[in-house]
Parts: C-alpha cells; structure tokens; sequence
C-alpha cells in the first residue's frame, strides 16, 4: 500500500517538473525575440531555422493623442527704457521734458449800469490819509447830513417792505477819497452792529463797496470802508434809527471816532468844545451868584472826558488814542455828543448823571432853573455843565467840613483832585470814613470801579495836554 502511493507521488512530481521546464523554454524564447542569442560554434543554417515565436499583442483601447508640450528654455528679456545719462560737472541734470501752461487769456471787463458787487480783499492795517482841515470836515459832515435826510429808502441790496422797516437798516455816508464824492450805503441794523465782519453792498451812485464794523456800539459805532478797489473811504456819519421798547422814536445823525478822523487838529478842538460848555455853564452860574472854585471849575472839566472812558478798553488799548477818540466825538457831534449814551445804572449824557442826583440839584437850587425833564436836561450839554459843577461844588464844601479831609489834605494822604472824582464817581459821604480806617492806604477801601476811576484820571493828566485854567 505504501509503495503504490509513493509511485503516485513520484508520477506526480515528475509531470509538474516537466510543466514547469515548458513552461521556461517558452519564457526564454520570448525575451529572446528582438534580439537572438548566438550560439557560438553554430552556422548560419541553423539560424535561418530558428523562426521566433511572436507575442501576442494584448487588447487594449485606443489612447488619445497628446497636446504637443511647448517648452520655454529661457524667458525673453523685458524691454527696459535707457536711463537718461548723469554728465558728471553739470549743476543739475537736463530737466525732463514738461508741457508749457496754456496762457489764459485776459477778461474783457464787462460794464453794465449796475455793476456787480466785487468783494475787495480788505487790508489788516486801516489806514486813509485825512487832507482836511476840521472846517473842511465839518463842511463834508454837513454835506452828507444833508444827502442823508433827503435819501432814497431804496439803496443797494436792502429794500425796506413789511418785513422791513425803516428801524432795521442804518445808512452811512462815507466820502470816496478818490472822486471826493459822498457816498451812501444802506445796511442791516444787525449787519452794522456785528463786529469783524465785513458786508458788501452797493452804494447810492451803483458802486461795489465793504464795510467792517470795528467795534459794536449802538449809534456810536466805529467802520471801516472799501470801494470796489479795495481803496479805504473816509465814513462820515451815520443815520441811525433810534428804538425805545421795540418802538422807532426818532432818527440819529452821528459820526463816530472812525479812523481816518481823528487828526491832532480835531482833538485840540474837543478839548475847545469841553471848555466852551464849561465856561458857558459856569457864566450863567455865575449870572445867578452861584460861586464855583477853581479847583471845582478843572476837575469838572476833566471828569467829562473819564466818565466817557471805556474801562475794557483803558485796560488793553492805547490809552492817549482811546481819549483822542473821545476828544474827536465831541469835535464833531458837539451838543449830540453822547446825546444816547446811557449807563447801567441809568446815568446818561455829557455828565453821567444819575436821575436822583439830578433831582437833588435842581431841588437845592430851584434858582438855576435847570430843565425839568431828565432825558432832555442831561442831552443840553450847557444844562448838564451845570448840574454837574453844583453837585461837585456842593460836595467839595461838605467834605471839607470834615477835620478828617482837611487833615489828609495837610498831610498829603489825599489829594484834592481824586477826593473830588471818587466822591462823584461813588457816595462822597463815606471818604472821611475811607480816611479814618484807611489813613494813607484808603484807596484800597474804595469800591473797585471808583479805584479804575482814579486810575483813568490820573492817566489823563499825564496824557492830555491841558489848556490854560479858566479864570
């Protein structure tokens, strides 16, 4: 049984070895077929009987043709503009090439019979040369005064209508220096009254013009003026409606301190003014056995230019200018001069007289007859003077019944002359108290606008240049 099993076993070896070496033969004649081994020591017959056997070819799908590959071996160079050469010792390079600016040619100027408003560059320093004497000027401030009175109430771009009345515009006179031609020009009360701002407008003969208000002051209020050429004019006087409680009641003709006009001619002729009114008050006075001292009679006269002084102003502008102005108010508006100017306290006119201190005075002395009315009493300048020199007189006569006065007056604590002003600026009855407490450091007692009062008084007699005293 064992031995016919091992004979299977070796049939069966011996056919797969014999499969296996086929199976070779056909494998080395396969990888044989392009190129034949050569047998050496074989003839050339044997060769030609050799016939390879072909392999066979697998099916297979047909393949798609591909793209040809376009392959760059080097990237062209990149085009490069020539740089312009450096010739070395030159100052500068060539300058590149630029096109020249297209000339622009000149504007024929065009004229109508209403030329359009231009609006002139308005210099920062305001300056017009004054050829006029204070005659000539007064001639010129009665000239425009005239033109004003008869004007037309349609001038320039503001009409009055409903909306517009004849209490909501102002007009100005002002004289072109080049024509020596006055000139109006209507404007908004509002427009007038706001400051460092300039307004163009027409004028009265169709020109263009600008006006600055300088510093906002009701009828007292300070311009300046340019024509279409951006040349300054020379304001004159100014129509101004007058208001009383929303209501118009009359219509103002004044002319401000406006630079331009104010010249050392027209203050000498303030101060000539000052000192008519003075001496005028103090005749009639005088007609009535009224005695006014001396030193009564020069205070007097200087306190009507401080009380007019704008403290704000004494503080942080040029001070000789600021009473120059003063003085040139009273040269040209003369009797109108501070006809509207009221105080907060109520005190008005020349004087800045308070209601009550006025109503005393004509009460102590029925014999002046002063006028009745307040208003009108402190407008009347000659009235005012003297009102003024019997308060002051009478007060200088109560302080001086004082052993107190009379004793710093001796020893110098006080001087005559500022007891007199601090004693019309605030209650007089309360300096010998000063003095009592004070002594020689009253001053630092009084109420602080009595001491600015006494600064500016002070600053003028160092300043102004006095007439001789009035005998």
């Amino acid at each position: 049984m064992k031995t016919a099993a091992l004979a299977i076993f070796t049939l069966f070896f011996i056919a797969t070895a014999q499969q296996i070496s086929a199976q070779s033969n056909v494998t080395s004649s396969s990888s044989n077929e392009k190129r034949p081994r050569i047998v050496a020591g074989s003839n050339a017959t044997a060769q030609q009987q050799t016939t390879p056997t072909p392999t066979p070819t697998p099916y297979s799908s047909p393949l798609p043709t591909p793209s040809p590959r376009i392959v760059v071996k080097q990237n062209p160079p990149i085009p490069q503009n020539t740089p312009r050469p450096i010739i070395v010792g030159s100052p500068t390079p060539s300058p590149y090439y630029q096109p020249s600016p297209r000339p622009i040619p000149t504007a024929t100027p065009y004229t109508s019979s209403t030329p359009a408003i231009i609006y002139p560059t308005t210099p920062t320093a305001y300056t017009v040369k004054n050829p006029f004497t204070i005659t000539q000027m007064r001639g010129k401030l009665a000239e425009a005064k005239q033109l004003l009175q008869k004007r037309v109430t349609t001038i320039g771009q503001v009409q009055p209508s409903e909306n517009v009345g004849i209490s909501a515009t102002v007009t100005i006179a002002a004289l072109d220096m080049r024509t020596n031609q006055v000139q109006l020009i209507l404007l908004p009360k509002t427009s007038y009254l706001t400051p460092n701002t300039d307004f163009g407008t027409v004028t009265s003969l169709g020109r263009s013009a600008r006006v600055r208000t300088i510093r906002a002051n009701g009828v007292n209020t300070p311009i300046v003026v340019f024509d279409e050429y951006g040349q300054p004019m020379l304001p004159l006087i100014v129509q101004y409606p007058i208001e009383k409680f929303g209501r118009f009641t009359e219509m103002a003709y004044y002319t401000s301190a406006h630079p331009g006009l104010v010249t050392a001619e027209t203050t000498r002729a303030g101060q000539i003014y000052l000192r008519t009114t003075i001496e005028t008050a103090l005749k009639k006075l005088r007609d009535r056995n009224i005695y006014i001292s001396p030193q009564v009679i020069a205070e007097a006269e200087k306190l009507c230019l401080v009380e007019h002084v704008d403290h704000s102003r004494f503080l942080n502008e040029n001070r000789a200018a600021l009473y120059q102005e003063i003085l040139t108010l009273f040269a040209f508006n003369e009797g109108n001069t501070y006809r509207y100017a009221v105080s907060s306290a109520g005190a008005g006119g020349l004087v800045q007289m308070i209601p009550a201190t006025y109503r005393m005075m004509r009460n102590a002395h029925p014999n002046v007859q002063l006028i009745p009315d307040f208003v009108e009493g402190m407008r009347n300048h000659v009235n005012a003077a003297q009102a003024m020199l019997l308060y002051m007189q009478d007060t200088w006569s109560d302080l001086l019944a004082s052993e107190t006065v009379t004793s710093a007056l001796e020893t110098g604590i006080a001087r005559d002359e500022e007891l007199m002003a601090a004693g019309y600026n605030s209650n007089p009855a309360r300096l010998p108290l000063y003095i009592r407490r004070g002594g020689a450091n009253w001053r630092t007692l009084i109420p602080r606008e009595t001491k600015m009062y006494l600064q500016i008084q002070n600053s003028i007699d160092q300043t102004i240049v006095k007439l001789p005293p009035i005998k």
